[in-house]
């Protein structure tokens, strides 16, 4: 059934139940029926204008004008990918490629894309742009457009995109499965699920009682005697940084003390990078500049150390818990649980209704939240297109079913371990 379809009836509906309490004229409501069949049959037939853009910055105004309106998420966000294209993006040889739809000459989606070079460049893939430093790869959509845009419409929009654009696949990974309890409509029969999910759960203004209501008793009791143990270092806090510098202090600490974590059981720390530690300070001076909660970052102190960091984001009313870090000298007392209730009451404080704990399936993460499921979607565009494509899938089915088998996947962590 054609997802445009459900939609007009659904609108029928509403319209008709609404006009039996006489809250608008019958003809104003006329209008308003007519404007959205005209709109859903456009949306099915693909009648929408696309534009390509080669640069973040050239579509600034349009990607401003949708998020006051849209569906998204902060890895979707301009002052997210324009400033990792600027500073991360551009110097690696990626290409961008900013996919602009519009109706009736005004921005009706954005789909921020690039172009990667992959088997010595051999291959040329599509990808979400900073797709390996975000975690949930939504695009923006018009609330209206994103009610009832078809998937095979937009997916022939994407096969002209992919050859206009030498483009031999289209790997686009870590795709929501629903927005606002809808398909998303990059999925397809065709999408899988991505081997990691995200964690989620809703917030409430009373961080106490939705500390009650998420974590038992005996859990609460616990981390209370670890917190002890944490403040008979001296000197107990938790800060928020307020300034530039504070804020890179406590960044350089988050760094640091994931290379070590990290190294030690032999994965790389993706946030070690230069080009990195630029971009993430640049969204964090950005937004103490602009005295904005876009990007965040917390410390918990004692006996005059770092003890433990996370770096977060906000944007449409979601709280995404994007990184963290812990002092290896006190795991043993859990920091990163102790500073996780203060973020958590931040989060609160500011009034977002959605706490992310973003991929992964760690224990303080499935301690508080949800699964959210991701899916992986793949366009074919050219022959070599179709040949990677099931070579990738052939890697996933491998990684997930050794995923999905305790002794295996020990096995690989151990093996880790041993490199590190």
């Amino acid at each position: 059934m054609a997802i445009g379809s459900t939609t007009t009836r659904a609108w029928r509906m509403g319209n008709a139940m609404i006009r039996s309490v006489g809250l608008f004229r019958s003809d104003d409501w006329d209008t308003m029926d007519i404007e959205a069949m005209r709109l859903d049959a456009m949306l099915e037939n693909g009648e929408f204008a696309v534009h390509t853009h080669r640069d973040p910055a050239d579509a600034a105004c349009a990607w401003r004008h949708l998020e006051e309106n849209a569906f998204g998420t902060l890895f979707t966000s301009y002052e997210w990918l324009a400033s990792w294209y600027e500073y991360v993006g551009r110097n690696r040889g990626i290409e961008a490629v900013i996919v602009v739809g519009e109706i009736d000459g005004e921005p009706a989606f954005l789909l921020p894309l690039a172009v990667m070079k992959s088997c010595g460049g051999a291959l040329r893939l599509g990808r979400f742009l900073g797709d390996f430093h975000g975690n949930q790869n939504s695009g923006l959509w018009r609330r209206d457009v994103f009610a009832g845009i078809h998937g095979k419409s937009l997916r022939k929009t994407l096969l002209r995109i992919g050859r206009e654009h030498n483009i031999d696949l289209f790997d686009l990974k870590y795709v929501p499965a629903t927005m606002d309890e809808r398909v998303h409509p990059l999925i397809d029969r065709h999408a899988t699920e991505s081997l990691n999910a995200v964690h989620a759960f809703a917030l409430q203004p009373d961080f106490e009682a939705l500390y009650k209501e998420r974590r038992s008793a005996s859990a609460r009791k616990k981390l209370r005697v670890k917190e002890k143990k944490l403040a008979e270092l001296g000197g107990l806090v938790w800060r928020k940084a307020a300034d530039e510098e504070t804020a890179l202090h406590f960044l350089d600490t988050l760094i640091a003390q994931r290379s070590a974590r990290q190294a030690s059981q032999g994965i790389p720390n993706v946030f070690e990078p230069a080009d990195v530690r630029s971009f993430l300070a640049d969204q964090l001076k950005g937004a103490i500049r602009d005295h904005s909660e876009h990007v965040t970052i917390h410390a918990l102190e004692a006996g005059g150390r770092i003890r433990a960091t996370y770096l977060c984001g906000v944007q449409y009313g979601r709280y995404h818990a994007y990184t963290n870090s812990i002092d290896e000298d006190v795991a043993v007392h859990s920091p990163g649980d102790v500073l996780l209730n203060h973020v958590i009451a931040d989060a609160c404080r500011l009034g977002a209704h959605t706490f992310d704990f973003g991929l992964g399936a760690e224990r303080y993460k499935t301690a508080w939240a949800e699964k959210e499921v991701l899916m992986d979607v793949e366009i074919p565009v050219t022959l070599k297109g179709h040949l990677a494509q099931r070579g990738i899938k052939q890697v996933r089915n491998l990684k997930r079913r050794i995923r999905n088998s305790p002794a295996l996947w020990q096995l690989v962590r151990g093996m880790r371990k041993l490199k590190g």
